[in-house]
């Protein structure tokens, strides 16, 4: 059989206030077109579907929307992750069950949906463990995380979290296909730059070894580069599917497409997506700016600009390098000295701002006129 493991979706995230839902709509239409492309059986998506727990109705419209074309091609196994509203998306999983949509919010038992079997193919069941992100509270008991240091925590945390991943892959069976599906940071893997940081602390850490060498393979969500985690079992994160924050830049996005079956290492081919907006970082002069202009294309920038602070700098950017500009940093090298702050006794507020202004580079002679003017009207009211 072959499946199709995507995740970390974050419908919803803009990018300092610039919406990407068109960038969202793009991409997952692209994964579909894989879906349909390479006739796949399955199709796993290991949670973070939604960037808040509050999604907006148009979120919600992208993510159903590639729920159900996805569903025209296979069956689909969805989880919540840690960004995703567990009881917000229990509410729609009867509905979306009568889409060929199956979703598990919370972790549950294996009788009582965390071990789902289907038959897909020629025939051969498929076995597969659920296991939604597992928040610390809802694991550790409260007077351990009130009276525990750290490290207890976090043992107690990743040895819960192993017994979970062996009552459900307990049923695993050598004539069947046995996947494991996960929203979790399992060490030895690396993160990609836009995850949520409270999440990927040891507190939250599971052993590779928890995941057992009886699953065919181990869908994994959560960390937003590709890759592939060493383990006794093929375990992959396939990333999240657009570059979603200037930590991933350099990353090529991907969706995993994987062959398994019974007894057999599974064979997992990366698939790169070309959807949605590429991140950049660019840096330099005005003059140097000026002269990468054409190569950004309809990139997202983080501009690093090496010029004197100025009012309206921003907007001289912008009108170099286009729209795509949403960070504008300056970053001009100091006189040697300059941080040496004079005092302030006996020196009058216009020689105070003066001073203000040269300590941190900023070269406006409007500024300082401005300021001036301010004063005369504060003094002669």
């Amino acid at each position: 059989m072959r499946l199709l493991h995507t995740s970390d979706w974050h419908v919803g995230k803009a990018i300092r206030g610039h919406s990407r839902a068109d960038e969202h709509r793009a991409v997952l239409a692209e994964i579909v077109g894989i879906a349909q492309r390479e006739s796949v059986d399955l199709v796993i998506v290991a949670g973070d579907l939604f960037e808040t727990a509050a999604p907006s109705p148009e979120a919600e419209a992208i993510v159903y929307q590639a729920f159900l074309q996805l569903s025209q091609q296979a069956p689909v196994v969805s989880i919540a992750g840690n960004h995703d509203n567990p009881r917000r998306l229990e509410a729609v999983a009867p509905l979306l069950q009568l889409g060929r949509v199956t979703m598990l919010t919370e972790a549950a038992a294996p009788d009582a949906g965390g071990v789902i079997t289907l038959n897909i193919a020629d025939g051969t069941p498929v076995n597969i463990a659920l296991l939604p992100f597992v928040s610390q509270r809802a694991i550790v008991r409260a007077d351990q995380l009130m009276n525990d240091p750290a490290y207890k925590l976090a043992q107690t945390y990743a040895d819960r979290l192993a017994i979970v991943v062996k009552a459900l892959s307990a049923g695993f069976s050598a004539e069947a296909v046995n996947l494991i599906v996960a929203h979790a940071f399992v060490q030895g893997g690396e993160v990609g730059g836009g995850e949520r940081a409270a999440h990927l602390v040891d507190e939250y850490a599971v052993p590779a070894v928890s995941f057992p060498p009886t699953a065919s393979y181990v869908a994994l969500g959560h960390l937003h580069r590709p890759q592939a985690v060493r383990g006794a079992t093929a375990m992959h994160y396939c990333g999240s599917p657009l570059q979603l924050d200037f930590g991933e830049e350099q990353q090529t996005k991907q969706v995993n497409l994987v062959d398994v079956e019974p007894g057999l290492p599974a064979k997992v081919t990366p698939v790169p997506l070309t959807s949605g907006r590429s991140l950049q970082t660019v840096k330099g002069s005005l003059a140097q700016l000026a002269g990468v202009a054409d190569s950004v294309g309809d990139s997202w920038l983080r501009v690093r600009v090496n010029e004197p602070a100025r009012a309206g700098l921003a907007d001289e950017v912008r009108e170099l390098l286009g729209d795509g500009v949403v960070d504008v940093v300056v970053e001009h090298d100091r006189p040697h000295g300059a941080e040496v702050r004079r005092r302030r006794d006996g020196r009058t507020p216009t020689e105070l701002f003066a001073d203000y202004l040269n300590e941190n580079d900023v070269v406006d002679e409007r500024l300082q006129a401005g300021f001036n003017e301010l004063l005369d009207e504060v003094s002669g009211s």
